[in-house]
């Protein structure tokens, strides 16, 4: 949607950080691009790597096509007039890190141009966000980013391996990545608000760090007043939209007006916090998750937060509090013993009253439910807690194997009244049944007309 809303700002940023411009039909439509000349340019060509979404891809494949003769265009220019030629540069380290990873020096050739990547097996989204969630699975970052580049690794661009993933080229082109840029063009949707941010942005981030062992800079290329487009740095974006929405007194009491779904979004944003605490650990400030214990554990504005979601959805604040508890114990938040007694506390009290809403984080994280039962104050309330959601997870269980017999029954039934009527019988009996309405009407007509004098 950025391309269009935008009229393709990302693509034409492309082409001139590589140096190159485009060329146009006599309609106006970009069908072809040029190399920009080197006393034309006057600064160095500067090396990218697309990662694009899936829509992107089968939408818009020719841009992806233009975006890789350009890259290749960049490479072999012999720019007389520039010190350096990072677009060369970068092809030239891919080549050599690809034959050391074995492959033969054609296909080093060959994919060490490769700059557009995306989903394997045509695959739209990252397949990370779950395991995010699912934070007991994994003890280093270090993983949740080789998964990312294993599953955004497919090559883009080129016609010859359209589609096709090779193990370590990703990780040749993503060498000396020092920026991240991820568009922005509307006002509906954040970092924090919009967990496709962190799931791209956000892995991309961390695949980059582990690739090249260094951070990189990560920025939003905010294009929601065309009049005024500017760079936002990630982090200065998260504090901007987390002050104000989620610690915002005025949007919160608007949004408290709202049901069970106004609820569970203010979960959605924190459980895509703790999303991006995991992808870029410094764009998180440990005084947020203060500041967010502060307004919704201790309820700092007096906005009797904790009867709103007892009354219309319990286990949105369920969530809440495994989330914060999650980032406790993953070692992101720094919490003290009153913070973390505090949150316990309501955690626990919210399972045994309203049962547990079996998310991820409530009842799917056992390193979490043991977390949590460590710091209890006694073992009578422990065992309650365990209790409680041993029961919630049977209920849930429970409720899967009945449908499971519900859809074992239907189809047994079926089966016995045997199979259903092809839809093509039922169209050629309806066709036929017409066909002779229409017959009898003109055989009634005709006899009429002959009787007429």
């Amino acid at each position: 949607s950025d391309f269009i809303r935008t009229e393709g700002a990302l693509v034409a940023q492309i082409f001139y950080l590589l140096g190159v411009a485009p060329v146009r039909d006599p309609y106006g439509r970009v069908m072809d691009v040029e190399l920009v000349s080197d006393k034309a340019l006057g600064r160095p060509r500067i090396d990218v790597v697309v990662q694009t979404a899936g829509q992107f891809r089968d939408l818009a494949a020719s841009r992806l096509f233009l975006i890789h003769k350009a890259v290749e265009m960049a490479a072999r220019a012999k720019d007389k007039a520039l010190a350096v030629n990072y677009v060369a540069e970068g092809v030239k380290k891919a080549e050599q890190q690809l034959k050391k990873k074995g492959l033969s020096p054609q296909e080093a050739r060959l994919f060490s141009t490769a700059r557009v990547f995306g989903g394997v097996n045509g695959n739209y989204g990252t397949n990370i966000m779950g395991m995010v969630e699912k934070s007991d699975a994994w003890t280093e970052a270090s993983e949740v980013a080789q998964t990312y580049l294993n599953n955004m690794g497919a090559m883009y661009g080129d016609e010859s391996y359209w589609g096709d993933f090779r193990a370590g080229v990703f990780e040749a082109a993503l060498l000396n990545t020092e920026v991240i840029i991820q568009p922005r063009e509307s006002n509906t949707w954040g970092a924090l608000s919009l967990d496709h941010v962190y799931e791209f942005m956000g892995g991309l981030n961390l695949a980059v760090q582990e690739v090249t062992g260094k951070e990189p800079v990560a920025y939003f290329n905010d294009f929601r007043n065309a009049l005024n487009p500017k760079m936002q740095e990630i982090s200065e974006a998260i504090a901007v939209e987390a002050r104000s929405t989620l610690l915002n007194p005025t949007y919160i009491k608007e949004y408290i007006q709202g049901g069970a779904s106004s609820a569970e979004r203010f979960a959605e944003t924190f459980r895509n916090t703790y999303g991006w605490d995991v992808m870029k650990t410094n764009a998180i400030d440990e005084t947020l998750w203060s500041e967010l214990h502060g307004v919704y554990v201790q309820d700092a504005y007096d906005l009797a937060l904790h009867a709103f979601f007892e009354r219309v959805n319990p286990y949105a604040l369920q969530e809440m509090t495994a989330v914060m508890l999650e980032s406790i114990r993953k070692g992101y938040w720094r919490a003290n013993a009153d913070q973390i007694q505090e949150l316990v506390a309501l955690h626990t009290r919210l399972v045994r009253t309203h049962q547990a809403g079996c998310s991820r984080f409530v009842c799917a994280n056992a390193k979490l439910s043991e977390f949590i039962g460590t710091q209890l104050p006694s073992e009578t309330q422990r065992k309650a807690y365990i209790s409680a959601l041993n029961a919630a997870r049977l209920s849930t269980e429970g409720q899967a194997k009945q449908s499971v017999v519900m859809t074992e029954e239907t189809d047994r039934a079926q089966s016995k009244q045997g199979p259903p009527t092809p839809l093509y019988i039922v169209v050629w009996a309806i066709g036929s049944l017409l066909v002779l309405t229409m017959l009898w009407v003109l055989v009634r007509r005709r006899k009429k007309y002959n009787k007429a004098p």
